[in-house]
């Protein structure tokens, strides 16, 4: 390989580092389920995140936040965030987040999990 070559192939990863986003990689309650009333939501990300900057909101069908706390770390997980929830009645929750990765770029997104009678 040439040197030329090596160092656009270098440029080329850094700059592709360099715009990494934390994107949502897996959720529990996961997106459309229907579950027994969680405890808890527990989202894990693609990318480290900065817990503090970073949320989880979680809504009743009539818009009521159902959250019994910010969202925290996950301990020894930096790509995760949970959040605790307050007892919650059969129906349709949606699931609200923001992440902002240790580069400080945030996303945001949204999803719904029903609780079943």
């Amino acid at each position: 390989m040439s040197r030329h070559l090596g160092l656009t192939l270098a440029f080329a990863l850094a700059a592709t580092q360099a715009v990494a986003h934390a994107h949502l990689k897996t959720a529990s309650p996961a997106e459309g389920a229907t579950v027994a009333a969680p405890p808890e939501i527990t989202l894990s990300f693609t990318e480290e995140l900065e817990a503090k900057l970073s949320s989880i909101t979680v809504k009743d069908a009539r818009g009521g936040v159902v959250s019994a706390a910010p969202a925290e770390a996950v301990p020894g997980d930096r790509k995760a965030l949970k959040i605790l929830l307050k007892p919650v009645s059969p129906g349709t929750y949606s699931v609200e987040w923001a992440a902002t990765s240790v580069d400080t770029h945030r996303v945001t997104g949204q999803y719904r999990f029903t609780v079943r009678p």
